[in-house]
């Protein structure tokens, strides 16, 4: 299977201002020679959290729908990662269709040179150089922004989900990953398929955009919130990692490396690593892999202060429990964190492309 995963990094600043109400003092005047009559204090209904996480929320695609699965595959995660669900925006659907469907033809014509994010304004169907220009076109005022496609093939006679399919390949990538766990409130998402001429199967080409809308702050989780991912007790895990530009472990010169397993704290802070290992579960073998931080990522613009993630050099075994055990501090804090995770019973190489160990 041919599977192409791309991602654009947009730089982006977010002002938080915190606002204190002023008090007051007053007099209750009754009428003359009348005592005062004594109200009855109320409880007023305390204002919105404008950081408050949503929940998973509901959308208008279509039933059995691309669309449908990976905004649902997107949110569950989300959710299960303590980040907030996405709620579905109309322009950013515009968005999202109108860069999937310059993807596609572009692919379709072989010109491979321009399915990335950037569009070039000669070729048919351009909205906007790049995913900003794009969302604005669309007709959303972002505050900040952020685009993540992915290109694969769903192989005839290969039962799949493409939608679901779609966003594990982004959350297999770390920088992928990361971008898709942001702070977003809103999201659109575009399937254009088509079958070309030898390629054995359905080409997907799928845009999620995301943004948080000028004025709105970003749904951020509380201070004392750690990411990991896999979470705790996640069963039907990827073994392997899908690939994805830029890639994050170029020592392996190609063939397939097992699964990202990472850490993240709350974006204000920064992480520090002292140790980050896996291991199988029961027979306590360790698992060699290559850790990434923010000072040793071999792709430093793509680097979070606050994260850290390891790759194994081979993809796991299929059904086999491993655990992560990360120890390090976080805004200084100490943190020593172990979690498990349950690797998939199937052999998915003609969905992701890789054998399992």
């Amino acid at each position: 299977m041919k599977t192409t995963v791309s991602l654009t990094a947009v730089a982006c600043a977010v002002f938080l201002t915190a606002c204190g109400a002023g008090g007051g003092s007053g007099t209750i005047v009754g009428l003359p020679g009348q005592p005062t009559t004594p109200t009855t204090p109320t409880n007023p209904t305390p204002p919105a959290d404008p950081n408050a996480l949503q929940p998973a929320g509901t959308f208008s695609y279509a039933a059995g729908s691309t669309e449908l699965s990976a905004i649902t595959a997107l949110n569950n995660a989300r959710v299960a990662y303590g980040v907030g669900g996405l709620a579905q925006n109309s322009k950013l659907d515009v968005a999202a269709t109108n860069h999937a469907k310059y993807v596609s033809t572009r692919w379709g014509a072989g010109d491979f040179a321009n399915v990335g994010h950037v569009e070039d304004g000669s070729k048919p169907g351009y909205t906007g150089v790049n995913p900003a220009d794009r969302i604005l076109y669309a007709g959303y005022a972002a505050s900040t922004s952020g685009e993540n496609l992915t290109t694969f093939i769903s192989v005839d006679g290969v039962t799949s989900t493409p939608g679901a399919v779609a966003v594990n390949i982004l959350l297999s990538g770390p920088y992928h990953r990361f971008g898709l766990f942001d702070g977003s409130r809103d999201a659109g998402v575009y399937d254009a398929s088509a079958r070309f001429t030898g390629e054995g199967g359905i080409n997907h080409s799928i845009v999620i955009d995301m943004a948080v809308a000028q004025g709105v702050s970003p749904q951020l989780p509380a201070n004392t919130w750690v990411g990991m991912w896999p979470v705790n007790n996640a069963t039907d895990v990827m073994y392997a990692f899908a690939g994805e530009s830029p890639n994050p472990i170029p020592v392996n010169n190609g063939a397939c490396a097992g699964y990202p397993v990472s850490i993240q704290g709350p974006r204000s802070f920064d992480l520090t690593t002292t140790a980050f290992t896996l291991a199988e579960a029961v027979s306590g073998t360790a698992v060699n892999t290559q850790l990434s931080t923010y000072t040793t990522d071999v792709n430093p613009a793509y680097a979070r202060p606050n994260v850290a993630y390891i790759i194994p050099f081979k993809p796991l075994k299929l059904a086999t429990k491993y655990t992560a055990h990360f120890v390090g501090t976080i805004g200084g804090q100490a943190v020593d964190k172990s979690w498990s995770f349950t690797t998939t019973a199937s052999n998915t190489k003609q969905l992701y492309g890789c054998d399992p160990s």
